[in-house]
């Protein structure tokens, strides 16, 4: 049976020839345009409606095949596949507790993580105080804004085997975590395997090694 090639971003439902497709929400923001474009889409095509995931996106559900397509057109831009997905919380923009602007700091994560090709898909957390309200520590990549800059820590998972990841470095400027965090992948590069995420990665060849790559 030949397995079908979907558009990234499109999953099939339980129900046959019915997908998902989650919309591009960049960091959890959302402009009144691209609201109404999805409103629009939705009442279009008569579609179930628009359910908020974990995960701070959007998606869209009961898409019929023969209307996918057609769907992604009039989606546009708004439709877009996220290459690597960057959760970050409100930070300085409107938390009383945050340290440092996460959402300013997530933009430039997401920007900078589409320069790499990685073995297998990651997740970031970027949380503006040691609250972490962006899962930082179970993410492959978090970001933990404190007094005097941003922790880095890496190979966290949330998945069914659960791991806390590893801090790496302290008290960094945005240029200097990003920096750290590019040493890290580079060294993920090179010695993963194919589709082992950072947390299996990090087991396997433990902690110590990847706080030598980053220097």
């Amino acid at each position: 049976m030949k397995t079908e090639v979907l558009p990234e971003g499109v999953l099939a439902q339980r129900q046959e020839g019915v997908y998902s497709i989650s919309p591009r929400v960049a960091l959890g923001r959302i402009t009144p345009d691209q609201l109404n474009i999805i409103n629009s889409v939705v009442q279009e095509f008569g579609l179930p409606g628009v359910r908020v995931t974990a995960g701070q996106r959007l998606k869209l559900q009961g898409v019929p095949a023969q209307r996918l397509d057609e769907i992604l057109r009039r989606l546009g831009p708004v439709g877009q596949f996220c290459k690597y997905y960057v959760q970050a919380c409100s930070g300085t923009s409107a938390c009383r507790l945050a340290m440092q602007d996460a959402l300013a700091m997530g933009a430039k994560l997401e920007e900078f993580l589409n320069t790499f090709s990685l073995p297998a898909k990651i997740k970031a957390g970027v949380s503006g105080c040691s609250m972490c309200c962006s899962e930082s520590f179970v993410r492959d990549i978090g970001l933990v804004g404190k007094k005097h800059g941003w922790s880095v820590v890496f190979g966290g998972n949330a998945g069914k085997r659960v791991r806390v990841g590893d801090e790496l470095a302290a008290n960094l400027d945005d240029e200097e975590a990003l920096r750290v965090i590019g040493a890290a992948l580079g060294f993920y590069v090179r010695e993963a395997k194919m589709r082992e995420r950072t947390a299996r990665f990090v087991e396997r060849v433990g902690v110590e090694a990847i706080r030598e790559s980053v220097g």
